[in-house]
């Protein structure tokens, strides 16, 4: 990691957009004093959206269960690396890079380099809310991208077993000379929430922007993370901090179902969005190339408008996916939203054996995606496993493709025997499977990292 790391460091300006790389050339023109060192120029770092809020979470959208692709797109697909990932191989890479690593290691380097800068500043009264919120926002994308690459390149978390599962290199400083090992999944998850709870009180409650880092969106995150830990009762304690400070939900009959991108753009505001960041889209997992399961598509009945708004049926062409929360059609959504945290709580709400609360979660927001002319059916039960079934049919009927969270869920879930699921693909009369907790459910780490590092190689 370290050589790549000093490209990083030394190209850190040349990485950021047009427009913000002449900014920062303007102020920096001088090659000797290319280092970052005041607060302007890394209030640029943490504005480079380019970086910092885009291609989140390639892998686990390419093994997804909820769409397939065509054998022809399968062998036109970008990457040796794409195609072995569509099936699930033992080895991916062939010798060549990780996206998912370089790029969430790329966004960790630049909050580092961040931090420690901020750490050189004196602060007085002119610059410290800036400061504060700088400092929350590099933890927050720290934070935010450790549990990325936990999700990818780790066992799911399992209480019992965290302590020796291998988890991910931390690195905390921008300091080359730091050396590259693998922490545990305990202490990987241990400081990836410590990130994100010192960052908390830094940040503002919302943003002015959405692509930027608020209490709302740590509140969001951490909702999340607990989930995939299967704590329930802290997963419930943060969606429900989040929902309580803002729960607007969208009116699905306000929307087209006849428009290639019904939502709004986030510049033109979908009130669901609390944090705004993109999913990779490679070549086979493109909207334009991607097909949806057939039995995804026929579970939503009728009077469900997510069926019309989120999906084009093209007949023998198969079912297409339109319905992404960033409004740019083929730019997958990864961020944080009102109706995901929905979810997570009445999930919560269900772990912890609540049915009522569960249920009148699912039923708010299941009502806003209803056809008005057709009578809701409201969704009853005091059984907290039956609540539990439904809640997460319905988590992966409204967040279909969302980057990588259905991976993340099947992982999860592959820890409770009653939601364990074989996956299969059938490319041209040969079929592929993983079966329930497969290792290869996790990712080999790149192998320079390997070759360099000496770091400790996942089994797939």
């Amino acid at each position: 990691m370290k050589s790549k790391i000093i490209y990083i460091i030394l190209t850190a300006a040349a990485l950021l957009s047009c427009e913000k790389q002449d900014r920062w050339l303007d102020k920096k023109a001088n090659k000797s004093d290319i280092v970052p060192t005041t607060i302007a120029d890394f209030q640029l770092i943490m504005n480079n959206t380019d970086i910092m809020n885009d291609r989140y979470g390639s892998y686990g959208t390419i093994s997804s269960d909820n769409f397939y692709i065509t054998y022809a797109n399968w062998q036109s697909a970008f990457s040796n690396a794409e195609r072995n990932a569509y099936v699930w191989a033992t080895e991916i890479y062939e010798g060549g890079n990780s996206i998912d690593w370089d790029l969430g290691y790329q966004r960790i380097v630049f909050s580092n380099i961040v931090l420690d800068g901020l750490a050189k500043i004196a602060i007085n009264q002119s610059n410290q809310a800036e400061w504060n919120r700088l400092k929350g926002t590099a933890l927050f994308y720290r934070g935010l991208n450790f549990f990325e690459l936990v999700q990818t390149f780790s066992k799911a978390y399992d209480i019992n077993t965290s302590k020796e599962d291998l988890g991910i290199v931390l690195r905390l400083t921008s300091d080359i000379n730091e050396k590259s090992v693998r922490a545990s999944v305990q202490k990987s998850y241990d400081q990836l929430l410590s990130d994100l709870l010192a960052a908390e009180p830094l940040l503002p409650q919302f943003p002015q922007l959405k692509t930027q880092p608020s209490k709302i969106a740590v509140h969001g995150v951490l909702s999340r993370i607990f989930l995939c830990m299967g704590n329930y009762e802290k997963a419930h304690h943060y969606a429900d901090l989040a929902l309580k400070a803002y729960s607007d939900l969208i009116d699905f009959n306000t929307l087209s179902t006849t428009q290639p991108a019904p939502f709004p753009t986030f510049q033109l505001d979908n009130r669901e969005v609390l944090f705004y960041c993109t999913g990779a889209s490679w070549g086979s997992t493109n909207f334009s190339r991607l097909r949806v399961d057939e039995n995804l598509y026929a579970s939503y009945v009728n009077g469900d408008l997510r069926k019309l708004v989120f999906y084009n049926n093209n007949g023998n062409n198969g079912i297409a996916f339109k319905g992404t929360y960033t409004g740019v059609t083929g730019v997958n959504f990864y961020g944080v939203a009102v109706n995901e945290l929905y979810l997570i709580r009445a999930e919560a709400s269900a772990g912890l054996r609540n049915a009522s609360a569960a249920t009148e979660d699912l039923n708010t927001l299941l009502r806003t995606r209803w056809n008005k002319n057709s009578t809701y059916p409201v969704f009853e039960t005091v059984d907290a496993d039956v609540a539990m079934a439904k809640i997460l049919d319905e988590r992966r009927k409204e967040i279909p493709f969302w980057g990588a969270r259905r991976w993340q869920d099947l992982k999860r879930l592959n820890k409770m025997p009653a939601f364990q699921k074989t996956l299969t693909r059938n490319l041209n009369g040969t079929i592929y499977t993983l079966p329930p907790n497969d290792p290869r459910y996790v990712y080999a780490l790149p192998d320079i990292e390997i070759r360099l590092n000496g770091l400790p190689q996942n089994k797939r």
